[in-house]
């Protein structure tokens, strides 16, 4: 069995707070169960980040468990939708989606997260490394993909980030506009 028991997401409240909503959910069902709730943080006009998961790397698009394309679903309803390809980008992508979320007229973004971006090196490694005695040229070809394939998606990821706020653009309407 992957993961806990579905569960129905709790209903999304959305009131002018000055600061963003938060949700993370699965992949597949989990993401596709959002899709109303964000739908009213558009309408809303509120700043709502969305984290889904998804199938890994490099299944994608090739019949894995939950794998469809999250980013066209919520392409229509968010301000931004972006899937993170590599450990080093999560930090970046999380801090301009939130950005993106408040700034101008606010709303929700979509940031998608596949399941091996997520998990440690040592797992990422164990489950997709290859087999360390591949025989023949095929085998040592893909033995060879796989390991670079784990080393550029884990490049840099150890190396301090900035982990500030970007700053957020808040339109503001100039006295001609308010009337005074």
């Amino acid at each position: 069995a992957e993961g806990p028991p579905f569960r129905h997401p709790a209903p999304l409240h959305l009131c002018p707070t000055g600061r963003i909503g938060v949700a993370t959910v699965t992949a597949g069902p989990g993401v596709t169960n959002t899709v109303t709730a964000i739908k009213n943080a558009q309408m809303a006009e509120s700043p709502v980040l969305l984290i889904g998961g998804a199938a890994a790397s490099l299944q994608k698009g090739r019949g894995a468990l939950q794998d469809i394309d999250q980013l066209s679903l919520f392409k229509t309803l968010c301000k931004a939708c972006v899937s993170v390809r590599v450990v080093r980008d999560i930090i970046p992508t999380l801090r301009q989606a939130i950005a993106t979320a408040q700034s101008g007229t606010p709303g929700p973004v979509f940031v998608e997260l596949p399941i091996d971006v997520l998990y440690p090196f040592h797992v990422v490694e164990k489950e997709i490394g290859g087999t360390k005695s591949a025989r023949g040229l095929r085998g040592k070809v893909v033995q060879w993909y796989l390991q670079n394939y784990i080393r550029n998606l884990f490049a840099g990821a150890w190396e301090p980030q900035d982990t500030s706020p970007l700053p957020v653009q808040v339109p503001l309407a100039t006295e001609d506009e308010v009337g005074f």
